[in-house]
């Protein structure tokens, strides 16, 4: 049930060589998240909602030995069905649980202090995200949503502003506003997003030189696009940037 609106949970644990301070890029890739941090030394826990953004931000935290992370990932609109503010207050920042008016989200923090196993915390989402979806109907808006979104993700994020509301039948300015409720960013913004998550993938895997020509001006664009989405040049990105090969093994704490 939960497949055709949640990405993926995930965690993270600190491991035994990590260094004292870091810092890392998030990148955007058109989803959003729900965040559960818990500290084991200081019995302390969070949950925060993450919204959808459009360039990368810089994170950097202490090594903490303690401290567990678990996350909730969206695909893009589908945080509204448990998450009640439109998009558009969400977006580019992070927002504490008691910020946001949400029964589920409540729900999910009161189940998750009670046990932090990675088992217990997925059982326990699917019960709740679940169960908040029994008895929803499915609108016209969300089918039309959708549509505009099957368009925008196969079409790599190239298909036209204009193109997307002669296919799916519907005026640009309702098409904005729908956007600004269930995305948080415009259409065309959005699309920009998929075009490059599409770009960086293509990029680290065949020929920069095909990408330039098929979906850049020139150099200038790419260069400038990369360093939005992501903070670095094109040719200084490795496959390392986002996969951790600096240890062996994997010991945690």
């Amino acid at each position: 049930m939960l497949r055709p609106y949640i990405c993926c949970y995930w965690s993270a644990l600190p491991y035994k060589k990590q260094i004292t301070e870091y810092s890392y890029e998030i990148i955007p890739d058109g989803c959003t998240d729900i965040i559960f941090e818990y500290d084991n030394k200081k019995q302390t826990s969070s949950i925060k909602y993450y919204g959808i953004f459009e360039g990368y931000f810089r994170t950097t935290e202490q090594f903490n030995p303690g401290k567990m992370t678990f996350g909730i990932r969206f695909y893009p609109g589908s945080s509204a069905y448990f998450i009640r503010e439109k998009a558009k207050d969400t977006a580019k920042k992070q927002v504490d649980l008691n910020q946001l008016d949400s029964s589920v989200l409540k729900k999910l923090y009161d189940k998750m202090q009670q046990d932090t196993e990675i088992s217990y915390l997925i059982a326990s989402c699917d019960e709740i995200l679940s169960h908040a979806l029994k008895g929803g109907n499915i609108s016209h808006q969300d089918l039309l949503l959708n549509n505009i979104l099957y368009q925008i993700v196969s079409g790599h994020g190239t298909i036209p502003v204009e193109e997307l509301s002669k296919k799916e039948v519907i005026g640009q300015r309702r098409m904005n506003r729908l956007f600004e409720e269930r995305i948080g960013l415009s259409p065309k913004k959005f699309s920009q997003v998929i075009r490059f998550q599409s770009v960086l993938t293509d990029w680290l895997y065949y020929s920069p030189e095909t990408i330039i020509a098929a979906e850049y001006y020139d150099q200038s664009h790419l260069i400038k696009d990369f360093k939005k989405r992501i903070g670095k040049n094109p040719s200084s990105i490795k496959m390392s940037d986002f996969y951790n090969t600096s240890f062996q093994s994997f010991n945690k704490i």
